[in-house]
């Protein structure tokens, strides 16, 4: 009996079992949590800094998969041109600091939750002797630990020192001496600005551009007892000075009729530029300032003297005397130009009407005068001659003003003092509408009087009936 109930056992149990055979082909046993795992990154908040100035490092560490980091280290290395600036650091709530010094810091962190990120802030500060035109590299770094074998994750960060790229220097002479002799009235100076990118053309050719002055710009301030030319160059813009280019800008100036023993005269120069990530960059500076002089002594050894004095007693005979005599008043003046420095003709008068009908002769003064002006420095007053068909035309250079006068007969250099009286009376008359001329000639009502009073004689030195 009991055998029979045991076979009937076995029996059911074959059909269960055969009966749950698809249920449990189809089932699998469901899947263990994902493994932990993390990412590190780091930026910097610029591409470029200068002496002194902060970086600020970014640390992220992102968790992701399931679960958590029990226990992870970080850590961030940065150059010996940088130091950490370790009361402004700002870490995560669930780290703390190991040790900390002026280019490593370390954090140990704790139970860091899946799906987050945590994120340290971190400044540092380029030290006031960083080595100029080079890359300052960060590394931070991150390990788990007490899990067994692990990879730290690394991540770098590289910034461009851009230090000094440009260098400005201004140098003067005087055409004779370097440095110039004490300026007095009439002094050439001869003045250059120099701006030269420093950095040298072995550099790397894959650094050039980072080394690379973007945007100089040059303004360039003068005394205004200096006379000048009128060029451009007083703000001299250019796009860019690669490593080792430079730029000179030469000009030379006057001691001009203004300037008085003492005062003193100067010559400025400001650049400015960006870097590679558009900061401006400057002013960078320098000035050169001369005290004007009394004319030096004569030299004191007897010769010279003798000699000087010789010289100067027949100049002076020759000027008060024979050539007045024999000069002025054989000088016959057939037509006056009054010119704007701009080269605008103000007023023109001639002897006589018939002198008129030689128009070509007129218009053929007219465009040299012209001509004469642009090419002219303005300078204290000086006299030059010029030929025409037969005549001879004395042309003054003022201030404001050139004044012109064609001869028929004389020889043109005595009418200097003339030249000089009338455009004496034009800058007393009219000097401050002449600085800023708005090409109105009729806010100068004196011209016309006074080139009259020229041809008339008015302004001659010498006695005598006018011809």
């Amino acid at each position: 009996m009991i055998r029979i109930a045991f076979v009937g056992f076995l029996v059911l149990l074959a059909i269960m079992v055969e009966t749950a055979a698809p249920a449990f082909a189809a089932w699998s046993p469901s899947p263990s949590p994902s493994t932990t795992s993390f990412g590190l990154g780091l930026a910097a908040d610029r591409m470029a800094a200068e002496r002194n100035e902060t970086i600020t490092y970014t640390i992220w560490l992102n968790v992701t998969g399931g679960g958590h980091l029990q226990l992870v280290s970080v850590n961030l290395t940065v150059d010996p041109d940088l130091a950490l600036a370790g009361a402004a650091i700002t870490i995560p709530f669930s780290c703390g600091t190991i040790t900390s010094n002026v280019t490593f810091a370390e954090w140990q962190c704790s139970f860091l939750k899946s799906g987050r990120s945590y994120v340290w802030s971190v400044p540092a500060v380029v030290d006031a002797n960083a080595t100029r035109g080079r890359t300052v590299t960060a590394v931070a770094q991150a390990i788990e630990l007490g899990g067994g074998p692990a990879t730290p994750r690394t991540a770098q960060s590289r910034v461009w020192i851009l230090l000094g790229v440009l260098e400005l220097q201004l140098v003067a002479s005087d055409l004779l001496w370097h440095p110039p002799a004490p300026p007095v009235l009439g002094s050439r100076i001869q003045f250059t600005v120099n701006v030269t990118n420093i950095i040298p053309t072995t550099v790397d050719p894959s650094d050039a551009r980072n080394l690379t002055a973007y945007n100089v710009s040059i303004a360039i301030g003068i005394s205004p007892f200096l006379d000048v030319g009128n060029g451009s160059w007083r703000s001299f813009p250019r796009t860019n000075l690669t490593p080792s280019e430079n730029i000179n800008v030469t000009f030379t100036a006057i001691v001009n009729a203004n300037a008085t023993v003492g005062d003193p005269i100067w010559v400025n120069a400001t650049v400015v530029y960006e870097d590679i990530s558009n900061r401006s960059i400057g002013p960078k500076f320098d000035q050169l300032v001369f005290t004007v002089q009394a004319p030096p002594p004569l030299r004191t050894d007897l010769t010279s003297v003798l000699a000087v004095l010789a010289f100067a007693l027949l100049a002076i005979l020759a000027a008060t005397l024979i050539a007045p005599v024999l000069g002025e008043r054989n000088l016959v003046i057939d037509e006056v130009f009054l010119v704007h420095r701009s080269g605008i003709l103000i007023q023109h008068l001639s002897r006589g009407p018939g002198l008129r009908k030689d128009d070509d002769l007129v218009a053929s003064m007219f465009l040299a005068i012209q001509e004469f002006v642009r090419d002219s420095f303005h300078t204290k007053a000086t006299l030059d001659e010029l030929s025409f068909a037969g005549r001879k035309a004395a042309v003054l250079r003022g201030r404001h003003l050139v004044l012109a006068a064609l001869v028929s007969r004389g020889s043109p250099r005595y009418l200097f003092p003339q030249l000089k009286a009338a455009e004496r009376a034009l800058e007393k008359a009219h000097g401050p509408a002449l600085v800023d001329w708005d090409g109105r000639v009729a806010s100068l009502d004196q011209a016309g009087p006074v080139l009259e009073s020229f041809l008339a004689g008015g302004f001659r030195r010498m006695p005598g009936r006018w011809r």
